[in-house]
Order: C-alpha cells, then structure tokens, then sequence
C-alpha cells in the first residue's frame, strides 16, 4: 500500500477497521497514556474499540485509521479521527499515539504538521481534537503546533476517572 505522507523518519499508511487489532500491542505499550486518561491500562479489546466509538451517525467511510511506522517497519504510532464532522470540510482527530521510545525529538510535531498537510488534500479546511484535562503536556503540545482553545466539555467519564476535555481548533485553509 501506497503510504499517506512521511513525517521525519516515520511512514503513514491507512489502516483498514478489519486490520484493526494490529493496534493493540502498541495500545498496551502505552500505558502511561491510559493510566492517565483512563485511569486504567488499555483494555484487551482496546483496538477493537476504536471503529466503535466513532459518532453513530457517520458511516464506515468517514472514519480513517492511520499507521505510523519507523524506518524498520514496526509500528510505532496511530492516528484516528473522522472526517465531515461535525459539518462538511471539517476534521475531528480522536487519537494521536506514539510508542514511548519514539517520543520527543520533534516528530509528533512533524506527524502533525505532515498530517495537516494530507488533510488539505482531502479537502479539510479545519481540525478539531480535544484534550484531557489530567494530561497537560498535550494541552502544552497542541497549543504549541497552532491550536486554539474552543471551550471545555464535562465533566465526562472517561475509564475509571472523570474530568473535563478541551476542544481545540486549527484551520487548515
């Protein structure tokens, strides 16, 4: 397959919903994002969760799953998010993970400035994401590649913690 962008020395590719599980190690690996945000390590059907949890009124085709490998290969990181939501043109980033031992050196800010990029070409003008309110180094991460604050939502439950989340914004046009 064909990759979606490259960003420093990581490759993107699309990931269809039925090869979803491959998601899950890194899901695992992670466990200081989910002890953080969810209170809990990733559950054993995790990835399995994803296509799931997209809005109920988008279909299948809306969704996009992302791989991010290194230059041996392996999977290293994942973006998720939905496209056309909640209006036309607009993006909504669920999820940007990358594996601990790649962290820092600039490449999620290559991931998302890359990422941004294949977006235009989709024909995206604005991306949303939010932000957890126990994880501060992301809230410092977004706001430092150009994201606005929009407003606070919650308290939710999210895992076994309940908090509020930021949405954030950046146009892309």
């Amino acid at each position: 397959m064909a990759p979606l962008f490259q960003a420093a020395d990581l490759t993107a590719e699309r990931v269809a919903d039925a090869d979803v599980d491959l998601f899950q190690p890194l899901l695992e690996r992670c466990e200081d994002f989910y002890q953080r945000c969810y209170g809990r390590p990733a559950r054993p059907d995790e990835a399995k969760q994803m296509p799931e949890e997209r809005p109920p009124e988008l279909g299948p085709e809306h969704g996009h799953l992302v791989a991010l490998r290194d230059a041996s290969g392996a999977l290293v990181g994942i973006l998720e998010g939905v496209s056309d939501f909640p209006s036309p043109g607009e993006w909504y980033l669920g999820l940007m993970l990358l594996a601990p031992e790649v962290r820092g050196h600039r490449r999620g800010e290559a991931v998302i400035h890359a990422y941004e990029d294949w977006l235009r070409g989709q024909g995206a003008r604005l991306l949303r994401l939010g932000v957890a309110e126990p994880n501060p180094a992301a809230l410092r991460f977004w706001t430092r590649v150009g994201f606005s604050e929009e407003k606070w939502v919650g308290p939710m439950e999210q895992g076994l913690l309940n908090y509020r989340v930021l949405r954030m914004s950046k146009p892309l046009a």
